[in-house]
């Protein structure tokens, strides 16, 4: 059964179309990344699949029933941790608020697996942005919603960090195995991560193309720089450059 199926979803707003007639599913352990030009409703879909707005027609379904607020966990742009909270009460949060027990054991586990140990008192302020964007990661991963949605997590990194934490994820997620589906502007960053990479058009916004990714896991940095990737990569390139206005 697919974790998720998004169909026919159309979203409004005002007189706006934004998203007109999107239709995809995620399967169970899958890592999809979502990539389309600046504007076109990827965040609104994120929102949508989280109950924050509601869709002006079509259907969110998850392991084959309605989606319902809780069942997905999100991580957005900004680490957004809460700063009068150490790490590891940030990283309980995730569970605090769905009402699920905290098992400090296992907290503790995922907070040495993430680089982080030494750091559970400490601050937000007190780490870089690549530790606190692990810390986010992490609060969102230790709350089990059967879908992690991770909006653009790594943008506001510089490069070197951006790499280190693309390398990190994708170790984290060969691990466990959850359910991603995962916003970008990076084609290489869409490519590295991917199961599939699907392609959102300008506004109104439909999916364009779906396009499985190739290269074998576990991936390895190197591959960005194989000829079949760098062809790959240009083939998005001027798919997005076609459905750009």
């Amino acid at each position: 059964m697919s974790q998720l199926v998004v169909r026919s979803l159309e979203h409004r707003f005002g007189t706006s179309d934004v998203l007109r007639d999107v239709s995809f599913r995620v399967e169970k352990g899958e890592f999809v990344s979502i990539i389309g030009p600046s504007g076109s409703g990827k965040s609104t879909l994120f929102h949508l699949i989280g109950k924050l707005y509601e869709p002006t027609s079509g259907s969110i379904e998850l392991n084959g029933a309605p989606i319902e607020r809780g069942m997905i966990s999100y991580m957005p742009q900004n680490d957004s941790l809460l700063p009068w909270r150490t790490i590891v009460r940030n990283i309980q949060l995730s569970r605090e608020v769905n009402g699920q027990p905290i098992d400090e054991a296992n907290l503790l586990e995922w907070i040495n697996r993430s680089g982080l140990a030494g750091y559970e008192q400490a601050y937000p302020h007190e780490l870089s942005g690549g530790m606190r964007q692990r810390a986010s990661f992490i609060r969102a991963l230790v709350s089990e919603a059967p879908l992690l949605l991770l909006d653009e997590p790594f943008s506001a990194l510089d490069e070197l960090t951006r790499m280190n934490m693309q390398r990190w994820l994708l170790s984290i997620w060969e691990e466990t195995r959850p359910t991603v589906l995962f916003i970008t502007h990076n084609i290489e960053e869409a490519l590295f991560l991917s199961d599939r990479v699907i392609v959102l058009s300008d506004k109104p916004t439909v999916v364009q193309r779906s396009i499985r990714v190739p290269f074998e896991r576990p991936r390895r940095e190197e591959i960005t720089l194989d000829a079949a990737f760098i062809r790959l990569k240009k083939e998005i390139y001027n798919e997005l450059r076609s459905v750009s206005h």
